[in-house]
């Protein structure tokens, strides 16, 4: 049998070793801020970064948020995309983002995240008007809207590029990124993890860990059965359609979304993906009736004619003069939600070397920049330390109640 450092009781003179389950943008964040915090960090992923929701997403980012702790994260997660296109080269599409608000009341919740926005420096963001909104979007209707919230410089970018480069920066930071799925889990004597893991070739070995980040995304609650600390999360499939115009447009369409979070809709949200062609899609922060929680491996990564059909009937609504649309094809991922809608970062309540970065749902692919360094920070310096208000997505609050398949 393969004996461990920890079961044997020596001393580990090394610093405090962390282990990341997933190698999406939460995960490779998470493993940045632990190595620049001086950890070894080794982070495990059974295919390849952005292989799960990361990849399947629609790529965009924005600060167009309605909730103060919400507006915050987003705004350092673009900084920190910034910084990543200025120095490593990171392809952000500023094309820009509009939420759309077509009642006053939700029109006064967007005045209110417009002054949250300016008092943590953004410059640019802007109420606009219908009138203004007609102007921006072309071919808009905007009849039955009270206005909408603008960000000029967020956008979109590509989520396979973006844990690119985040494995490249974790890796320069002395993080080990290997290929192997975690197949087994004990505790030491010591009180150490041991990760049995298995390579493609089936070579299975141990590695050990002060703390194990579960990052594994829509698989956290498989990974959390395993290291027994259970995460209630419902992955719920969510479709992207890729629409034909007739023809091209005059300029870029900005992303535009119709839901305003806490609304409990189901909402349009499209953006430009070329000249001719946009992507398009219904969002939603809530869990859904009717929308089964997915096995993961298991799910219909394809795009289904019934949704197809309802995202072109939105659309042709909200863009009347696009003319005639055309399916173009698509594809599903998975939204990895909390039975609350808020993500779980932080120790998990009984087991507290199990820190959870997970339930990022629809927003996890940017705001999870900002989970995973939070989440490191919980790992290694027991506090939320750059967003302290964080802590209220601390697991085990109550409403954290599984939500049963519907």
């Amino acid at each position: 049998m393969h004996r461990t450092e920890a079961d044997t009781g020596r001393h580990h003179p090394a610093p405090p070793r962390i282990a990341v389950i997933g190698a999406g943008a939460m995960g490779l964040a998470a493993a940045v801020r632990a190595a620049q915090l001086g950890h070894q960090v080794t982070v495990f992923e059974r295919d390849h970064p952005a292989a799960g929701s990361s990849g399947l997403s629609a790529g965009i980012f924005n600060r167009q948020a309605v909730d103060p702790l919400d507006i915050a994260i987003r705004i350092e997660a673009e900084r920190f995309l910034s910084e990543l296109e200025r120095d490593r080269g990171l392809d952000l599409r500023r094309d820009g983002y509009i939420r759309l608000a077509r009642t006053e009341e939700q029109l006064a919740r967007l005045a209110g995240a417009l002054e949250v926005e300016r008092s943590l420096g953004v410059p640019d963001a802007a109420l606009l008007t219908p009138p203004e909104l007609a102007g921006v979007v072309p071919g808009l209707h905007v009849e039955d809207l009270a206005g909408g919230l603008y960000g000029p410089s967020d956008g979109h970018l590509d989520g396979h590029q973006l844990c690119s480069v985040l494995a490249g920066l974790a890796r320069d930071l002395g993080a080990r990124i290997r290929t192997e799925t975690v197949t087994g889990h004990r505790r030491a004597r010591s009180g150490r993890h041991i990760l049995t893991t298995m390579s493609a070739d089936g070579a299975e070995s141990h590695e050990e860990a002060d703390v194990v980040v579960n990052a594994a995304g829509a698989w956290a609650s498989q990974v959390g059965e395993m290291l027994e600390a259970p995460v209630p999360l419902v992955p719920q499939r969510h479709q992207v359609v890729q629409v034909q115009l007739p023809r091209p447009l005059d300029r870029t369409v900005p992303a535009v979304n119709e839901y305003v979070p806490g609304s409990g809709d189901y909402a349009l949200y499209f953006r430009g993906e070329g000249p001719a062609l946009l992507l398009a899609g219904l969002h939603t922060h809530d869990v859904l009736d009717g929308h089964a929680s997915e096995d993961p491996d298991r799910f219909d990564r394809g795009v289904s004619d019934d949704y197809a059909i309802e995202v072109a009937q939105r659309l042709t609504l909200r863009l009347p003069g696009a003319g005639d649309l055309r399916f173009a094809g698509g594809w599903s991922g998975l939204y990895p939600i909390s039975p609350d809608g808020l993500p779980q970062i932080g120790p998990h309540p009984d087991h507290p070397t199990v820190v959870l970065a997970c339930g990022g749902g629809g927003v996890g692919l940017t705001n999870g920049l900002v989970y995973g360094r939070i989440a490191a920070e919980w790992a290694v310096l027991g506090e939320a330390r750059s967003i302290p208000e964080a802590r209220r997505y601390l697991p085990g609050r109550s409403s954290l109640t599984v939500v049963e398949s519907r």
